[in-house]
């Protein structure tokens, strides 16, 4: 599709972990483990809380103020740990009905994650990776969100019209990254998930199937 034909169409640029990837069930157990390497205590419903409210990164700064070990410290024991349960990390509900709506309607999906060298075995473990006309990673150089560089590059690279343009994701963080771009966002709020509405997501769903009535 050439970025002509784009700017008529609606694109959806995707969140991974806890969008479209089911990976707290992962992520909370290893960052516990990594705080308990270091004799730090850390209760999983806290751990749960704070990663959906802010990032994995806000969790272990929080921890490094509190206890006093390195962030850097924390986090290459947390990626350690994490990365050799990846193949417990399986899509979120509906996931790949949603992908493959949007596809079958030559709807773009592109990505934008924290996660970073990761993410291409996670995606084709769970079979989502082929949805994807491009995906930018934790590696690829970006500031992280709330920070668009990452949407605006998006954005141009391909054509995109911000009108048009929906950034899906579970947490406020995602919403401040979409409102600074100027593009539509998606909140993806589950039963059951601590996250909070923030007044300034263009939607709420609940499941992610919801998003074709948004079309």
């Amino acid at each position: 599709m050439d970025k002509d034909s784009r700017k008529k169409t609606p694109a959806f640029i995707w969140d991974l972990d806890g969008t479209l990837l089911d990976s707290y069930a992962v992520i909370v157990p290893s960052l516990q483990a990594a705080c308990g390497a270091f004799g730090v205590r850390a209760e999983k419903n806290d751990i749960y809380s704070q990663v959906i409210t802010d990032s994995v990164a806000g969790f272990l700064k929080k921890t490094e103020e509190a206890s006093g070990v390195p962030f850097d410290a924390l986090m290459e024991r947390y990626r350690a740990i994490s990365e050799g349960s990846l193949s417990a990390i399986r899509p979120t509900g509906n996931a790949a009905e949603i992908l493959r709506f949007l596809r079958d309607r030559g709807i773009p999906s592109y990505v934008f994650t924290h996660r970073g060298s990761s993410t291409e075995a996670v995606l084709k473990n769970t079979g989502l990776f082929g949805f994807f006309d491009e995906i930018v990673t934790g590696t690829d150089g970006f500031a992280r969100k709330p920070d668009p560089s990452a949407l605006l590059y998006l954005i141009r690279k391909h054509g995109l019209d911000r009108s048009r343009t929906y950034y899906v994701g579970d947490r406020a963080l995602d919403i401040a990254c979409a409102d600074r771009a100027g593009v539509r966002s998606v909140l993806y709020l589950p039963a059951g998930s601590p996250a909070k509405a923030t007044g300034r997501e263009t939607h709420i769903v609940g499941d992610l199937r919801e998003i074709a009535e948004l079309l």
